[in-house]
Order: C-alpha cells, then sequence, then structure tokens
C-alpha cells in the first residue's frame, strides 16, 4: 500500500484521536472546575446549610450546579471591601468634624442595647436629629419631590428598582433641572432589579449632566455576581436630609398601576447629623461601581429635635451577619413588645430562636404578613414558620387592604427599625440592605398608631388543616436558606 493510499487512513486516525479525547477532556475539565469551585465554597461559605448544598452539587452533579455556582455562589466582595477601606477617611472625618463642632451631635448619653448595633455598622448613634414617618407613597414621594425641588447641592439616588413608567419619568425630570441649576446628582441603580430600564432614560440624564452608574461594575468577573442585589433605597439632598424605607420608584408603590392593588409600604424622611451616615453608605456603593470617591460636603446640620438614629447599612461585604445580627439583639432588647411588618417572613435559625425567646418572656409578639404573595414557594414555607411559632403565643396577622411591602419593626415604645430589609435570607445575608434605627418615644408612638391601623384591616393567619398543604410548606422550607 502506497503512502498516498494510507493517508485517509491516518487523517481518520487523527480525527478519531481528537474527537475521542474531547470525550474525556471536557469532562475532566468540569470535574476540575467543580473541585475547585468545591474548594471555594468551603472556604468562603457563610452557613453550613448553603455550603453543604453547594459541595453536594458540586461533587455529584458539576455540568448543573458549576454553571449556577459562578453566577449565584460566589461571595468574595473584596472590591467592596476596598470600598470601605477607600472611604474609610470620609468616616474619619466625619468623626472628626462631630468631635470638633461646637455641639457634639454624637449620642454619649446612649442605652447598652446600642453599642453592639453601633459597632456592626461602623457608625455612630447621632442626636439632634427630626425624623417623620411616611405612610404609603403618595407622602413619601411628595417629600422626596419636595426636598428634591429645594437643593442646593447635592443629591443622592440610589434604588433597586427604577420603572420608566409615569413616576420614574417624573423623578428624572426633577433631576434633571436641578442638574440644570448646577445642583450636582448621582444616580445608583441595581442592573437586576431595574433590569426594563430603558438606556434612553439614562441617556437623558447624562446630558444634563448627571452621574449615572449602575451598582455592579462593568467587569466581567463582578457581572457574574448576580446573587449579590443592591435591595438599598436611598435619597440623599444635601449632606441634610435623606429618605430611608421600602419604596422603590414605580406606579405600583402610588397604587397607580391596573390590576395591582393599594400598595402598602413605609419610609422615612430624616433631617441631622444621621443623613451624614446614608450618605457615607452612598459614597461606598459608588466607589464599588465607578471606583472613585465622591468629594462631598460633611458638616453635620442641626435639626430642631433631638431624636436619636443610627443608620446600619449591610450586605455580603460585611464580616459578621450584620442585618441578622441587628435583628436578634434589637429582639432579645425588648421587654414588652415585638412588632414586625414584613412582606417576605423565612427567617434564619438566629432570629427565630430570638422570636421564641421574647414569646416564652411572654412579651407582646405580633407579626404582620401579606394576604397576597408574589412569591409561591416562599408562601409555602412562611405557612411553615408560622405554624411553629404560633405555638409559643406569638399572633400572625395577614394584610387585607392591599399589598404589603413594608419592612417595620416595633421594640418596646421607643426603638423603630425601618429601612429596606425583609426577614429573609436575601436580605438577612446576601443583599446590600440600608435600615434606620430610631430612638423616641414621639415617633414610637406614631409607629404604634400606624400598626394599629394596619392590624384592624387584617385577619388572623389561618390555621393549616390540609395534610398535602402542610407536607408542601415544610419540604419549601427546607430550601429557605436559598430563598
Amino acid at each position: 500500500m502506497s503512502f498516498f493510499e494510507r493517508e485517509p487512513i491516518l487523517a481518520w486516525t487523527t480525527a478519531e484521536f481528537w474527537i475521542e479525547g474531547y470525550k474525556w477532556a471536557w469532562p475532566a475539565l468540569i470535574y476540575t472546575l467543580g473541585l475547585l469551585a468545591t474548594i471555594d465554597a468551603i472556604w468562603n461559605g457563610r452557613t453550613s446549610q448553603g455550603t453543604l448544598a453547594w459541595v453536594t452539587g458540586l461533587t455529584f452533579i458539576p455540568f448543573i450546579a458549576l454553571p449556577l455556582y459562578l453566577f449565584f455562589g460566589s461571595r468574595k466582595f473584596h472590591g467592596y471591601r476596598k470600598a470601605r477601606k477607600a472611604s474609610s477617611k470620609v468616616l474619619h472625618k466625619l468623626h472628626f468634624e462631630q468631635k470638633m463642632c461646637a455641639e457634639a451631635f454624637v449620642s454619649t448619653n446612649k442605652s447598652s442595647a446600642l453599642i453592639p448595633l453601633e459597632a456592626m455598622s461602623r457608625l455612630p448613634q447621632s442626636e439632634e436629629n427630626n425624623v417623620r414617618l411616611l405612610i404609603n407613597g403618595e407622602q413619601t414621594f411628595a417629600h422626596i419631590f419636595n426636598a428634591i425641588e429645594t437643593a442646593k447641592h447635592t443629591i443622592l439616588v440610589q434604588f433597586y428598582i427604577v420603572n420608566n413608567d409615569a413616576l420614574g419619568r417624573r423623578l428624572q425630570q426633577a433631576l434633571i433641572a436641578k442638574a440644570q441649576q448646577g445642583v450636582k446628582v448621582y444616580f445608583l441603580y441595581d442592573e437586576i432589579g431595574s433590569a426594563w430600564l430603558r438606556s434612553q432614560y439614562l441617556v437623558e440624564m447624562r446630558k444634563a449632566g448627571i452621574e449615572c452608574s449602575r451598582f455592579n461594575p462593568r467587569n466581567i468577573k463582578h457581572r457574574l455576581q448576580l446573587n449579590f442585589r443592591n435591595h438599598r433605597k436611598l435619597v440623599v439632598v444635601d449632606g441634610r436630609t435623606c429618605f430611608i424605607g421600602g419604596h422603590n420608584v414605580g406606579d405600583e408603590y402610588l397604587g397607580c398601576t391596573p390590576n395591582v392593588d393599594l400598595w402598602r409600604d413605609t419610609h422615612l424622611q430624616i433631617d441631622g447629623p444621621a443623613t451624614l451616615a446614608a450618605q457615607l453608605s452612598f459614597v461606598e456603593d459608588w466607589y464599588w461601581a465607578q471606583r472613585t470617591v465622591l468629594n462631598l460636603d460633611w458638616q453635620a446640620y442641626r435639626s430642631k429635635e433631638n431624636m436619636k438614629a443610627l443608620i446600619i447599612p449591610s450586605g455580603p461585604s460585611d464580616t459578621i451577619e450584620t442585618m441578622s445580627l441587628s435583628f436578634v439583639h434589637l429582639i432579645l432588647s425588648a421587654k414588652r413588645r415585638v412588632w414586625i411588618a414584613t412582606p417576605y417572613f423565612v427567617p434564619d435559625l438566629n432570629v427565630v430562636g430570638a422570636l421564641q425567646l421574647a414569646a416564652l418572656k411572654g412579651l407582646d409578639v405580633r407579626i404582620l404578613l401579606p394576604d397576597k404573595h408574589d412569591n409561591f414557594i416562599i408562601s409555602l414555607a412562611t405557612r411553615n414558620y408560622v405554624s411553629e411559632l404560633r405555638k409559643l403565643g406569638i399572633h400572625f396577622s395577614q394584610y387585607r387592604l392591599g399589598l404589603l411591602h413594608q419592612k417595620t419593626m416595633l421594640i418596646d415604645n421607643d426603638l423603630s427599625y425601618i429601612g429596606s430589609a425583609n426577614l429573609d435570607n436575601r436580605s438577612l445575608r446576601i443583599n446590600f440592605e440600608l435600615n434606620a434605627l430610631i430612638e423616641c418615644n414621639k415617633l414610637g408612638k406614631e409607629v404604634e398608631t400606624m400598626f394599629l391601623h394596619d392590624f384592624s384591616h387584617s385577619i388572623t393567619y389561618p390555621k393549616e388543616h390540609n395534610f398535602l398543604v402542610t407536607l408542601a410548606s415544610k419540604a419549601a422550607r427546607l430550601f429557605s436558606p436559598i430563598l
């Protein structure tokens, strides 16, 4: 047989070699990457349940688990920790200016219950704040737009969801008008929460001189971190006034969307030194997104009231579970009552234990939940938690007047905890959240009145007698660490 007669056979053999090689090379690569991801999950895992779930999946079904881990499993936020270091000089400046002011705004006469919370948040409780309780969307956005209209120097805007609807366009035009007047405007949004926000919306803002940024940088490494969303809702005006709470920007938050009931939510307007702490939270988020530290005014503004306020930001970059621990600590510090309103109730074991102890101490523990859910699995898991905790005397209610979205907790008569955090794993551990703790009997009375009004439009959470539903709720609870 001549060489030319053997060439097709050689070619076929070479092709067969590469095909056979690929058959074992790809599985070997996937299992190798799966092993590396398993090591990463063990090294960076925060909870044993979540770590065990990832290790099991990456070991036995890496073809499915590996892509999921790349998008949802990473817990590395070294870049955000760098942002904190970069902005820490601002925090030092804040402390310095507060200490050097003729009036000391940092609280000196504080309860022992506040000391761990200051350590968690890395921020001080401040005095001489004026805090206004804003109930529902009309009140909230009326005050936000009024503050924007009176802005003279800077406006910082940050929301999880911004829709290109009537309310979204009204916000856009209000910010454009102030930018054209020479006010510096910074606009930060979450790219997943605001996925439907049109690029033209941002183009028009940028043309007016507004600096706009998504929370996640364009770096592909960080773009893979889809599991970590910036769920904060924050507006800061001139370093004097800030708004913190549960509202996003969309017509549904005003009850203006067809087929959507009245939207029940709560926000706070804070005028005073605590605004600088909220401003610092924005500075850190902006640095993470743009790698620049904003040059802002850090002179504390003194209000005529003397309410004590502590801003508590949290997120996956924290070295401890800040939001979960803050709830646990506040619940355990209660002496009379714990009233909670949350749209999602899938708490971690620490919060469950704190609620159990509060009930066993004989405290008045009430939890207000929505009548309608937008997540079927979460609603099933919630049933199981309710069934377990109500045996200890905790009273659960379902709000019937509209869609409950507020995230509010009242401890005794004087501690009001309001912000963006739900009582679920995403808010307690995964999302970037922002809450405000107000120590004031006057505001506590307003929050109590608000709760009593909401309770009056609620029904007792029904007991579950259906065996299949009970079984399904127990099964759904198994997924609570990832809900």
